[in-house]
């Protein structure tokens, strides 16, 4: 009934509009680190992936799929769905570690000359 790239594409800019509104949401933190850490949060909820079922070839976001599995169905493993959240998790904060890099050292060898 629905194209699938269709239901994608308003699927993202939707994300996007309420990944605008988590990062206005944390307007009181004045630490930087911590707010990256929490715009890392927000952004794996909002946009990471995860099978409806085990076998399936439809996606939906990750976290929509751990609460209606935990709620709505008997036995069903959430564990695929946990683990696609930890890899972006994970990458997530791979990428703040290396952007911290970037700026160290940006700022170290800007002082010296």
């Amino acid at each position: 009934m629905f194209d699938n790239v269709v239901q994608w594409l308003v699927y993202a800019v939707s994300a996007l509009a309420c990944f605008w509104a988590w990062d206005k949401m944390f307007f009181w933190l004045v630490q930087k680190d911590m707010k990256s850490i929490v715009r890392i949060l927000g952004a794996v909820l909002l946009f990471t992936p995860a099978p409806l079922t085990v076998e399936a070839s439809n996606y939906a976001p990750a976290f929509l799929v751990i609460i209606f599995r935990t709620f709505l169905e008997n036995n069903a493993p959430i564990l695929d769905a946990v683990i696609c959240m930890l890899v972006g998790l994970f990458a997530g904060l791979i990428l703040m570690s290396l952007l911290s890099l970037f700026n160290f050292l940006r700022t170290k060898f800007s002082q010296q000359n």
